[in-house]
């Protein structure tokens, strides 16, 4: 069974490999991603949303993650649809239960939307759609570069018994997502955050190497992208708007691994992706989530 499993998700990464049609940087983005969408978001007025918005201050977000380590990896584009992911779990748990983070070496290992070369957000959430889910990083491990697809590479575990070693695991659990898409425009945005949470977005990263602390204005930054991330909240610092972004370089990065970068100036996120996870109350149990 275990066997077939592993058949299929290289079927599914072969079948759901579109074509490249922009590469720069860590981005490799793919022409033909179709979206699944099935329940679209009432759109609130500007009038009806929130001047600032950050769900740091409900106990939203998830542990800060740095795709350098142990070594450098171009999983940008990963880490900003898994960390995504993850956030709007811990939401809708109201930041109540423990943090699950999908697992980003998988997708890596065996999805069709990058590698540690540069990949595509929107693909990987289509990817995770049409495989089921994906293990958690209890199961898969971040080791920051490309491997091959197989059982142990899926999801594995350890023993204390050095002739036995390492192996794949047979069941485990998995985040699984309901729907995903894409969503452009600055109010349409704002909604898509406040109402569901967290969105991959593009950007030029060569303007976030210095960032300290402020917002970054990206005057002198390219129309070009080269980097993804993830775009959590918005707000207004000393008559200045601003999305407020998070990056996979870890905390020590920004402001503590996160940043804000103007809102209505140059940087225009053009359209961001999002994907709905799974949360139930069942979803604690082992035998909740399982490769069948």
């Amino acid at each position: 069974m275990f066997i077939q499993l592993i058949i299929a998700l290289v079927c599914v990464s072969i079948a759901t490999a579109g074509k490249v049609y922009y590469q720069e940087g860590e981005l490799a983005l793919q022409e033909g991603i179709e979206s699944v969408i099935k329940r679209p978001l009432t759109m609130l007025g500007a009038s009806e949303l929130p001047e600032n918005f950050d769900p740091r201050e409900k106990g939203w977000a998830t542990i800060d993650l740095n795709q350098h380590i142990p070594t450098y990896c171009g999983s940008c584009w990963a880490h900003a649809a898994y960390s995504s992911i993850a956030d709007r779990m811990k939401r809708m748990s109201d930041g109540k239960e423990r943090d699950i983070i999908p697992a980003v070496q998988t997708m890596i290992n065996c999805g069709s939307a990058g590698s540690c070369n540069g990949g595509d957000s929107h693909a990987a959430y289509a990817w995770t759609f049409k495989n089921g889910g994906v293990p958690d990083v209890t199961s898969q491990q971040y080791q920051a570069k490309n491997m091959e697809c197989t059982a142990e590479n899926t999801a594995m575990d350890c023993s204390h018994d050095a002739s036995v070693g390492c192996f794949a695991l047979d069941d485990y659990p998995i985040v699984t997502i309901t729907e995903y898409g894409g969503v452009k425009g600055e109010e349409n945005i704002m909604n898509e955050l406040y109402q569901r949470g967290p969105v991959a977005a593009y950007i030029d990263a060569n303007c976030l190497l210095d960032y300290t602390s402020g917002v970054e204005m990206y005057d002198d930054c390219r129309r070009m992208t080269n980097h993804a991330i993830q775009i959590a909240g918005w707000g207004t610092e000393n008559g200045t708007a601003y999305w407020l972004g998070r990056n996979s370089w870890g905390r020590a990065y920004g402001e503590d691994g996160w940043f804000k970068i103007v809102r209505g100036g140059r940087y225009d996120p053009g359209e961001v992706y999002w994907a709905v996870p799974e949360m139930k109350e069942s979803w604690k149990s082992s035998s909740t989530y399982k490769k069948i």
